[in-house]
């Protein structure tokens, strides 16, 4: 029964497999020509909320220079310079090299260094366990992800999110636009049990726009209890090598929007 079971599914899953890997090729081939055709989403600034709570984040006894941060569909790097900035060794990911190439050009024009840029699917990626003292998601949803994020923040660390929010009469609130927009209470709902530092769902400034965001800043309790146990499997990542400087000599397993 079980080797009939075999042959019947395989098929079935080898199908499915391909149609996901033409949907990650499409994702980043769309991400590439928007990069490369001169559009910049999301650049400018540092997030406002991460600069706000960014020195509010360290944990007792992290202070030293082993501090590790995550940036969550980096794009040209804007959360990562800062976290760089802030004596952050850091992984930034994004779906996109050619993204990651710009953003390194800025890290080496600043002197930065000690950020890993990670080509990767985040479909697919996943983070190593209570890794991080940060972990920053800024302007992307992908809700497989949050139980991943949840297990990559250390003991006593803290996640930054940020993204849309679906409001009642939105236009962007219908299908397909709903599955990329947070829904009122959900990133509270996602970190039950954390120490809520700053929620908030509503109007809020990004840049000189005003727009309906879900905003959370959480802390992960030092407590064994609390701990999430989650794998992390292997597959889909494509390392980039930053112009000369900028990584950390070298690019550790490490997108999309």
């Amino acid at each position: 029964m079980g080797s009939v079971e075999a042959r019947a599914f395989g098929p079935r899953l080898h199908r499915l497999s391909a149609r996901y890997d033409r949907t990650v090729k499409a994702d980043r081939t769309n991400w590439e020509a928007r990069y490369r055709g001169g559009d910049r989403p999301h650049d400018g600034p540092p997030s406002e909320l991460l600069r706000r709570w960014l020195p509010k984040a360290i944990p007792a006894g992290r202070r030293g220079p082993a501090r590790t941060a995550l940036d969550v569909a980096t794009g040209l790097g804007r959360n990562a310079l800062l976290l760089a900035r802030a004596g952050y060794r850091v992984d930034a990911v994004d779906i996109s090299p050619t993204a990651l190439r710009e953003a390194a050009r800025r890290a080496r024009r600043e002197g930065l260094r000690g950020i890993c840029w990670i080509a990767a699917d985040l479909d697919r990626w996943r983070p190593p366990r209570a890794h991080y003292d940060v972990v920053v998601n800024a302007f992307f949803l992908n809700r497989r992800l949050f139980p991943a994020l949840r297990a990559a923040v250390r003991p006593g660390g803290v996640i930054v999110f940020e993204t849309h929010l679906a409001r009642d009469n939105d236009p962007g609130n219908s299908p397909p636009g709903r599955r990329f927009r947070l829904r009122p209470g959900e990133l509270r709902r996602a970190l039950r049990g954390w120490d809520m530092l700053y929620v908030k769902d509503g109007l809020g400034r990004t840049g000189r726009r005003v727009l309906a965001l879900g905003r959370i800043v959480a802390r992960r309790p030092a407590t064994p209890a609390h701990s999430a146990g989650w794998s992390r499997p292997r597959g889909g990542v494509t390392r980039v090598r930053p112009p000369r400087t900028a990584d950390r000599s070298g690019s550790s397993p490490g997108s999309s929007r």
